[in-house]
């Protein structure tokens, strides 16, 4: 959260909240992970979630405070979202 680094069983307990909102909202998604180029920063899971509006999309990740997202529209463009 927001860029702090927390405890494995912290991280999964806020993926699997995560997971179960993606779920709730009835959206497809896969799961992946992202990983710093530089190996300074552990991998951490994330997910791709199709069908997401963008509003929710913030929404959602605000809840789990996150400092932003890639986030691709109608056309299929992505771009990073801050939300700090």
């Amino acid at each position: 959260p927001f860029g702090d680094l927390t405890s494995d069983s912290e991280n999964h307990a806020a993926q699997q909240k995560l997971l179960a909102e993606i779920e709730a909202l009835g959206l497809p998604y896969l799961g992946g992970e992202g990983q710093d180029p530089s190996g300074l920063w552990p991998g951490e899971p994330s997910f791709l979630v199709f069908g997401i509006s963008l509003e929710a999309a913030k929404k959602l990740a605000g809840q789990f405070r996150q400092n932003g997202f890639v986030y691709a529209g109608s056309d299929a463009t992505p771009r990073l979202i801050l939300l700090r």
